[in-house]
């Protein structure tokens, strides 16, 4: 049993960084400073410490009400990501406007779905370990801050460095993060149903799968080169 709650509560820290990251990395891209950047990870402990306060005193039906508005929200936000990703790249690149002080808010805003993502963590830490909804929600928005705070400082001083600290990277991003949000939601489904349909042998080909996977590397190694090259010789051009 004890390896079941150790894995249950690594799931719950390791979920709960990745929200965290994700939203930093939003701040780090959109140009934040760093008191706004603390200001977002406050609200993020805060809104935790709530959930933590209130998680315990929530019927079954509501949670399971709660999980359904979290998937729901989770297409929503991913078509959103997609869209805005979009338009903040291409603001950037045909018209050099700045729409990321608008836009991050996507990634790093307290979405429905992240609040969802929020409760269960904190329902399910105070399950697994017996401590109480405050504590839980403490230990889950210290986890917010400190994974917003350094993901906002660290971004910045990484896109500062590499000379990619404009929109349209943040609109990169959000791109992934859009199609990933969505990608989950056709994978997650897909696995269920698999758990009940009956086991089949399937013959692989590791050597064809290694092929598969260098071809694929070299492609997307060549897209990138061929990018660099043609920033390269536009910059040289003006």
């Amino acid at each position: 049993m004890s390896d079941v709650v150790n894995f249950l509560t690594a799931g719950v820290f390791g979920g709960t960084t990745l929200l965290a990251l994700k939203s930093g990395v939003g701040c780090g891209l959109s140009g934040l400073r760093r008191c706004e950047t603390l200001c977002l990870a406050s609200m993020y402990a805060l809104t935790a410490l709530i959930i933590g306060a209130i998680a315990g005193s929530i019927p079954v039906s509501a949670t399971e009400q709660v999980i359904g508005l979290g998937v729901v929200m989770h297409l929503i936000i991913g078509l959103a990501l997609v869209y805005f990703g979009i338009r903040t790249k291409k603001a950037w690149l045909a018209d050099r406007r700045d729409l990321s002080r608008r836009t991050f808010l996507l990634v790093s805003l307290p979405c429905p779905a992240c609040l969802a993502a929020t409760f269960l963590s904190c329902l399910v830490f105070t399950s697994t370990t017996g401590m109480s909804g405050v504590a839980a929600g403490a230990v889950i928005g210290g986890l917010f801050f400190a994974g917003i705070t350094g993901g906002g400082i660290v971004t910045s001083w990484i896109t500062k460095k590499a000379g990619m600290d404009n929109p349209s990277t943040l609109g990169n991003v959000m791109l992934f993060l859009g199609l990933f949000y969505l990608l989950c939601l056709l994978l997650i489904p897909a696995y269920l149903q698999a758990q009940d349909a009956p086991a089949f042998g399937i013959a692989t080909d590791p050597v064809g799968m290694l092929r598969a996977l260098v071809l694929m590397t070299a492609l997307i190694a060549f897209g990138v080169f061929t990018d660099r090259i043609r920033h390269t010789a536009e910059r040289g051009g003006r």
